[in-house]
């Protein structure tokens, strides 16, 4: 299968992509830095902003192969890793993002959107513990998880085969390798502090998600099992 890729250089997106070309997979990705995706045997990659309608349908149609769907692991950026600094990306930059992609996509007639949220998103706030509410509330990953909640009622809305996927506290440990545990949008009331998701993980999970054509228009809560 050939996949539009939004967000490859991510931690988690460079995961999807070698997930996928290993898996024996094309991808065409479009990076607002190519030095941070250098191509291999598979993967074109295109510069360009996913914010830009243009961008995205010049990506779609760099590749003779036709796209039989996108894998979404954008993320906003802040000034440092400090749950506290300042936000880089606009208010609206992954809800505009994913409505642009879904826009351009289903001119291509394309549907198949799957995308990389966060627990704590929409129904599933109310299940996390305590402290990671405190958290996420009270520092600036609050204005992460507004722009989380914008793209996730927009997705909805969209006539995309869409799919949610909303990780527990990312680990970024790449050797690891785990299990996950798939729970309902609100993940099942059984939320634990103890409870996270491995990168590798995840990044499997979403190209199985996508290759599969598994939870279309449902959301999913993941945690390492």
């Amino acid at each position: 299968m050939h996949f539009l890729l939004l967000g490859a250089t991510g931690r988690t997106g460079q995961l999807v992509v070698t997930e996928l070309l290993t898996q024996g997979h094309t991808a065409v990705a479009l990076v607002r830095n190519p030095d941070k995706l250098p191509p291999r045997k598979g993967l074109t990659v295109v510069k360009g902003s996913s914010l830009a309608k243009a961008d995205i349908e010049m990506t779609i149609t760099a590749t003779s192969t036709p796209v039989d769907g996108c894998i979404f692991t954008l993320g906003t950026l802040r000034e440092s890793e400090s749950p506290f600094a300042k936000q880089v990306t606009p208010p609206r930059f992954l809800a505009d993002s994913a409505g642009v992609a879904s826009e351009v996509l289903l001119a291509h007639n394309v549907s198949r959107l799957v995308i990389m949220s966060t627990a704590g998103t929409g129904d599933s706030w109310p299940g996390l513990p305590l402290v990671f509410r405190a958290y996420m509330g009270w520092t600036n990953l609050k204005y992460v998880l507004a722009d989380h909640n914008l793209m996730d009622v927009d997705v909805r809305a969209t006539k995309t085969a869409w799919t949610l996927v909303r990780p527990i506290r990312l680990e970024f440990d790449t050797k690891k390798v785990t299990e996950l545990d798939v729970l309902d949008s609100r993940g099942s009331g059984r939320l634990k502090m103890s409870d996270c998701a491995h990168i590798r993980a995840v990044a499997r999970f979403l190209v199985k998600v996508a290759v599969e054509g598994i939870y279309i228009r449902e959301t999913v809560v993941v945690r390492d099992a």
